[in-house]
């Protein structure tokens, strides 16, 4: 939500007081949620020769938060396993990831340009590639809502410094969700996502730069899918199977490659509008309270159930979450998606959500990317890392052993 991305990085420059610049890169590029009203912000491209620059579309906001995030205080050390994209950068996939796709069963749908950093319709009015963006069209296949009767709760664009609130609050009650969490940010504070996973709620995709998709190239988009992936794994040890498209961007041609992919598209039918605390433009925080007020009134008349659109991106919208969520709870069935679509389990392993206590000793050895682990930027833009300690590689051998022990477990 940054006209400019130097403005971006300073509103939550304190996220982590080790970070390094590309760390700094992935906070700004979590702060692009959703709008209908975007100016556009220059992110770098990762490729082979050069970096290139390209726009990607990002709210309009002309001043930073109120509340800078607080420092987040690692645990431990996480070892990274391979090297990374530049937290974000929209990166460059591996060839054989790109290799295995069939493309003659990719929709034909053109690249949509970018105008002032918001997509323009190419056939203005008609949808003819299904395009949620233009028209909200969705596919049989995509989620976005839930039996009547039941809420799939979702927060977008974490982690960040402000989550471990949002954690504390869902823990005391209970309750379990479904985080969407972006590849940069993943790599920036791995440990939050291995208590969130360890915690029971379900880990999904948001992609690696939080870039309109339908924007982007087959190649890119695998790539924002695949990475952000390998990151999660790498820290719990399981693959999501759900994703989310930033800005619900999604047309046939995302929706095909995300299928073969392995991976199924979520969006919502509730727009907290929570991200608009972000913008100078008057909004009341307030609001997002109506908002719920409104749904939980309507429950008893609703034909279907609802699925929320939320962020952990600021304090806040963490703030207005652990308000509504009492409200929300008192009309509706509060679940994670997983449970919303009746999914024997959200992971390509098949495991259930949550790992087991063999992740104990895991947990105590992780920690944010941003720490003294050795995640470092590049010169080439890469994310690589380095062992601190022969007990560092034992920490990363032990978020693969309990992923393992997870997996013994009979699905639900």
């Amino acid at each position: 939500m940054r006209s400019l991305i130097l403005i971006a990085a300073l509103a939550l420059a304190s996220v982590n007081a080790a970070t390094t610049t590309a760390e700094t890169t992935t906070t700004t590029t979590a702060a692009a949620t959703h709008t209908t009203t975007k100016a556009p912000v220059t992110t770098t491209t990762t490729t082979p020769a050069a970096a290139v620059t390209t726009t990607t579309k990002a709210p309009a906001v002309t001043s930073a938060p109120a509340t800078a995030a607080p420092t987040y205080v690692p645990t431990g050390t996480f070892v990274w396993k391979q090297t990374y994209p530049a937290p974000g950068s929209v990166p460059v996939p591996k060839p054989e990831w790109v290799a295995a796709l069939d493309q003659s069963k990719i929709a034909a749908a053109p690249v949509i340009a970018l105008t002032n950093g918001s997509p323009v319709n190419p056939t203005p009015g008609s949808d003819p590639y299904c395009d949620w963006t233009f028209g909200g069209c969705t596919r049989a296949d995509d989620i976005f809502q839930c039996k009547k009767g039941d809420w799939g709760l979702t927060y977008d664009d974490g982690p960040t410094g402000f989550s471990p609130k949002l954690y504390d609050y869902l823990d005391s009650i209970n309750q379990k969700a479904t985080l969407f969490v972006i590849g940069g940010q993943v790599l920036q504070f791995p440990e939050l996502v291995l208590r969130a996973y360890k915690a029971g709620h379900e880990i999904a995709i948001h992609g690696f730069s939080h870039s309109y998709l339908t924007s982007q190239t087959t190649e890119q988009i695998v790539g924002e899918l695949r990475w952000t992936e390998e990151a999660i794994k790498e820290v719990i040890g399981v693959s999501p199977k759900l994703f989310r498209p930033p800005y619900g961007d999604i047309d046939n041609r995302v929706r095909d490659i995300a299928v073969q992919l392995g991976y199924t598209p979520v969006i919502w039918n509730h727009d907290t509008d929570d991200w608009k605390i972000s913008e100078a433009s008057g909004f009341d925080p307030n609001w997002i309270d109506g908002n719920a007020t409104a749904w939980a009134a309507e429950a008893p008349a609703a034909t279907v159930g609802g699925l929320s659109l939320e962020h952990d991106l600021y304090q806040g919208t963490v703030d207005a979450a652990i308000r509504i969520l009492p409200v929300l709870k008192k009309a509706y069935n509060v679940i994670p998606v997983g449970a919303c679509a009746g999914l024997a389990s959200v992971y390509k392993e098949g495991v259930v959500a949550n790992a087991t206590a063999a992740n104990t000793t895991a947990a105590a050895t992780v920690s944010s990317a941003a720490s003294a682990s050795g995640v470092n930027a590049a010169a080439s833009g890469a994310v690589t890392t380095k062992a601190t300690s022969g007990a560092s590689m034992v920490a990363a051998s032990a978020v693969t052993a309990a992923a393992a022990a997870a997996a013994a477990f009979m699905l639900l």
